[in-house]
């Protein structure tokens, strides 16, 4: 019985690394400095990629919950996030990262049409 434990844990512990791993071009890196944590995304790729970023965080003085989409150039590295932690709180904080290709994005053409409804109401007119 606990070599098949031994065995259900080493299985389940190899399926998970490739969980854990960067996404596909991107290198997110975390740095820690005297009061801040600041993100990084580095593209190691020869072609510009888009990330999604977005962070979990509690015990931080602004709020990282806001995702993000930003460009990162090819062969670059950019900072995505600054986190400065509230003194005397515990702080716990962990990111989400989707890359895409550049060509694969959603973008609006000028042929598109973007229609934008305005109402007025006028209070003296009501009665």
């Amino acid at each position: 019985m606990n070599v098949f434990k031994l065995f259900t844990a080493l299985f389940l512990f190899t399926i998970s690394i490739p969980l854990q791993q960067q996404p596909e071009g991107i290198h997110i890196t975390v740095e820690k400095g005297h009061k801040k944590i600041i993100y990084y995304a580095e593209n190691v790729t020869d072609n510009d990629l888009d990330l999604f970023f977005k962070v979990n965080s509690t015990g931080f003085r602004r709020s990282a919950d806001r995702p993000m989409i930003e460009t990162i150039p090819a062969k670059t590295k950019k900072a995505l996030i600054t986190l400065i932690p509230l003194t005397g709180k515990d702080t716990t904080h962990t990111y989400i990262a989707v890359v895409t290709k550049k060509e694969h994005n959603i973008e609006l053409r000028k042929t598109d049409t973007i229609v934008k409804d305005v109402m007025r109401i006028d209070p003296r007119k009501q009665n």
